[in-house]
């Protein structure tokens, strides 16, 4: 009797949690709905990330209703912001065909409580008004966050954190960030960076080599942080040893291991266009994204570190070994014939899944290629037990942070097409017990794309952007 009760009341646990991830998908999904058409760019792009994770949800959860809602929006958002849509359309094409009635509902949401629409900031100074960061500003030594009511200096909350070749001055400040993180650099501090850390913070972090003489003020609505050399008085942050109190805001990065993959080398070049190899290119870029990650003090091992062939279960397997906290394949993409070399472009995040688009696989199976004995090694069944739940979520979210860490480190230096974050069965991220992703920085085939590929410039801002994709990974989910 005692073993039914458990039964049934972990059933009634499961359902109940089931119904609750349903609310909150169709709240999401009716967001979009009010929302998209009346968005800037960069959170259509954020709401077309949102549908993607909505969407990877429905393929866990084998919830073909919320699929169709997904794909039918993914269709709408991608057109939009002027990405691939094919796949989305082909599988919508696919259901349709076999549940006509279901897809036919597709464009309708179930009825849910509306969310309150959040209030634009205004000039009220009332306790009452949601409070945010209207806007940043920064000069070469400091920092302006313009909030929409005053702030006391009780509200921030500071501290250091220290590495061997990196200082880490961190300020959480109450409130929402309006507009996306951002990111700045200058001749006097190595980096600034400026993010949402959770619903009621945002992050800013100072990161240099050497010390810096630091502090904050307020002036009514005005946050000023930066050296003290810029303006007075100023208060200084706590700064915090070696101790276990000293990440106790944040992530010890010295304790976060990350391992990279730069694809194929030795007997095996990879995509080839001419005079340029992959594996010369991929190997360039892991070394930079190596040095980056290690500047901001996290433990960095690599695949290897020469034009050196390694198996595809020897990859991983040194990722497992050194119980790594992350794993980064980097690659370089092609594209399947010569008449689509001028067309096809853009970077790609993936993440191991099953292929749910042609395109995915076609990618998958010329990385898969290098290595078929590496194939058989792993049979079906290792392969499905790597793929759980917990470990697609994972990946899913690091793929969607390193993604965006990339396109804002390119912004304004390239014009980059941004093929998206995919799923797809990649066989060098099979047996990998950590999240992992594989980068693709571009396709080799492509006349403009190529040079930058192996361009150092280019290598050193991919570098900067994954390194601040890990720095938001953990920041989040520590």
């Amino acid at each position: 009797m005692g073993k039914k009760l458990k039964l049934f009341l972990f059933i009634g646990i499961f359902i109940t949690l089931k119904l609750l991830a349903s609310d909150a998908y169709e709240k999401q999904i009716l967001l979009f709905d009010q929302s998209f058409s009346k968005s800037n760019s960069e959170q259509m792009l954020k709401m077309h990330h949102m549908l993607k994770n909505i969407y990877i949800q429905s393929i866990i959860q084998n919830d073909t209703e919320l699929k169709v809602k997904a794909l039918s929006r993914l269709v709408k958002s991608a057109n939009k912001l002027n990405l691939d849509a094919k796949p989305y359309e082909k599988e919508l094409a696919t259901l349709k065909a076999k549940n006509p009635s279901l897809v036919s509902q597709a464009t309708k949401t179930k009825k849910v409580k509306k969310p309150t629409p959040a209030k634009p900031p205004t000039k009220k100074t009332d306790a009452g008004t949601k409070l945010a960061i209207l806007s940043v500003k920064f000069d070469n030594k400091s920092i302006r966050l313009q909030y929409n009511r005053p702030i006391s200096t009780k509200d921030v909350k500071s501290f250091v954190l220290k590495s061997k070749s990196v200082l880490r001055y961190v300020f959480d400040l109450p409130g929402a960030l309006m507009g996306s993180s951002r990111t700045f650099k200058s001749s006097l501090i190595d980096q600034v960076r400026v993010a949402q850390y959770n619903k009621k913070i945002v992050r800013v972090v100072f990161s240099h080599n050497k010390k810096l003489d630091l502090g904050y003020r307020i002036e009514g609505k005005t946050l000023y942080i930066g050296t003290n050399g810029s303006s007075s008085p100023r208060k200084k942050p706590d700064v915090y040893t070696k101790s276990p109190a000293t990440f106790q805001r944040g992530f010890d990065p010295s304790k976060k291991v990350i391992v990279l993959d730069a694809g194929h080398g030795g007997k095996d070049p990879g995509a080839v266009n001419g005079r340029y190899q992959e594996k010369k290119a991929v190997l360039s870029t892991v070394l930079k994204i190596g040095r980056e990650l290690k500047k901001r003090g996290y433990r960095v091992y690599y695949t290897r570190s020469k034009d050196v062939y390694l198996q595809l279960r020897t990859r991983t397997r040194i990722a497992n070994d050194k119980n790594a906290d992350l794993f980064i394949s980097v690659h370089v993409n092609a594209a399947p014939a010569k008449s689509k070399y001028k067309s096809m472009h853009g970077i790609e995040t993936f993440f191991l899944s099953p292929a749910r688009s042609e395109r995915s696989k076609n990618v998958a199976a010329l990385e898969n290629k290098s290595d078929v004995e590496e194939m058989n090694y792993f049979s079906k069944q290792t392969y499905l037990n790597f793929l759980n739940r917990e470990k697609i979520i994972a990946s899913n979210k690091f793929a969607l942070d390193v993604h965006q860490g990339m396109f804002d480190s390119l912004k304004g230096h390239y014009k980059v097409r941004d093929g998206g974050v995919r799923e797809a069965p990649f066989w060098v991220l099979v047996g990998a017990q950590m999240p992992a992703i594989l980068l693709e920085l571009g396709y080799i085939t492509h006349p403009t794309e190529v040079k930058r590929i192996f361009s150092s410039k280019y290598q050193e801002k991919i570098a900067i952007g994954v390194a601040n994709g890990v720095d938001n990974y953990f920041l989040k989910n520590h």
